[in-house]
């Protein structure tokens, strides 16, 4: 079965995601959208100025098929108005504009005309004028309602923050398993985890299932224009999985195409003239999330802490172990060929729009 569970019934999934600047949290919905086992309950936006999230997720998921897929909008918050590339290249908060910035979140544009009201599922709190009113209400209810079921979390934490606040034990009491990416072993910082590090050691302390997928896997995962796994073959674009999605037939890879072309206009992912996508970060989580193909990726258990930079630190390595945390993570993946598998896997999928074992 190369790995690949069997599932008896779909695996319900609420998809926490700050969509809105980068490719990475839409590469992850478009696997998601694609995999028959998975039942994605409801998206909730997160990330600063949800309610234009909102826009963008659900203009997405119409132009994917999915306008079905009931919508929650996060807790709101104010956003810098620019994103400025920092030393490693990854765009930061930049309140006022200088020599680099582009316009924050990206494709503030691309979904400022679309109209919710045509939206075919429910959304639920973006209505209000309160930034305080939003729609994390029907979170709690969702888990309260389906036991075991699977929370992705794509971005920073603090809606689950907020639910922690309203019911301490709302994970736990559920079984909810929490996939999130986010952290890193070897680097100076993680932004999603330092967004917030005193929310990300509560998520990490919210069930008694958490699986952590740091940043360091992920940098082996993007699309490639020339590439292949026969090294007795002649280079050539067909062996490519950047061209399998590129000349996929399906909606959601028509949707990613358009999206990648909105994103390198309006600033950022100018790598597509190349052939190539940017780090597919969250699309990592995604997978990860479904249970599909174990054999192609290490999970260890680790007890560590959570410093302000993002940084996972093994509890061995601190002398702060009592504020050490329990739950899993992927350490890489199994093999270099087997980074490239996933890849491959990816780009079949979301060209077919169902999943390609």
């Amino acid at each position: 079965m190369n790995g690949t569970a069997k599932y008896s019934e779909k695996k319900a999934f609420i998809v926490d995601t700050d969509a809105g600047n980068f490719s990475d949290d839409f590469w992850a919905l478009a696997l998601q959208l694609c995999d028959p086992n998975i039942d994605i309950r409801l998206v909730v936006t997160s990330g600063f100025e949800t309610k234009l999230k909102t826009k963008v997720v659900a203009k997405f998921l119409t132009h994917c098929g999915r306008g079905d897929i009931p919508i929650a909008c996060g807790i709101h918050t104010h956003e810098c108005t620019y994103l400025l590339p920092d030393a490693d290249g990854l765009l930061q908060q930049q309140e006022c504009f200088v020599e680099g910035c582009v316009t924050n979140p990206v494709l503030r544009r691309w979904a400022q005309n679309y109209d919710l009201s045509f939206y075919r599922g429910e959304i639920f709190g973006v209505d209000s004028d309160d930034h305080h009113d939003h729609g994390l209400k029907q979170v709690e209810t969702l888990i309260n309602e389906n036991h075991g079921l699977t929370y992705v979390l794509q971005g920073s934490s603090e809606n689950i923050g907020y639910l922690l606040d309203g019911d301490a034990d709302i994970f736990r009491r559920n079984k909810v398993h929490i996939v999130c990416m986010g952290g890193t072993i070897e680097k100076e910082h993680e932004y999603n985890f330092s967004l917030d590090p005193v929310g990300t050691r509560r998520m990490l302390a919210a069930s008694d299932n958490v699986t952590v997928i740091p940043i360091e896997p992920s940098f082996l995962a993007r699309l490639h224009g020339v590439e292949h796994f026969d090294e007795s073959e002649d280079p050539d674009p067909k062996h490519s999985s950047y061209s399998l999605y590129l000349n996929g037939d399906s909606r959601i890879s028509m949707a990613m195409a358009q999206l990648q072309l909105a994103l390198a206009n309006y600033g950022t992912h100018k790598e597509v003239a190349d052939g190539r996508t940017d780090i597919m970060f969250d699309s990592v989580a995604a997978f990860v999330a479904s249970g599909r193909r174990k054999d192609l990726y290490i999970i260890k258990d680790m007890v560590a802490t959570i410093d302000d930079k993002g940084r996972i630190i093994p509890a061995q390595e601190t002398s702060n172990e009592e504020s050490a945390l329990s739950f899993s993570v992927m350490t890489e993946w199994a093999s270099a060929r087997a980074a490239d598998e996933f890849k491959f896997l990816l780009a079949r999928t979301i060209a077919a729009g169902s999943f390609a074992d």
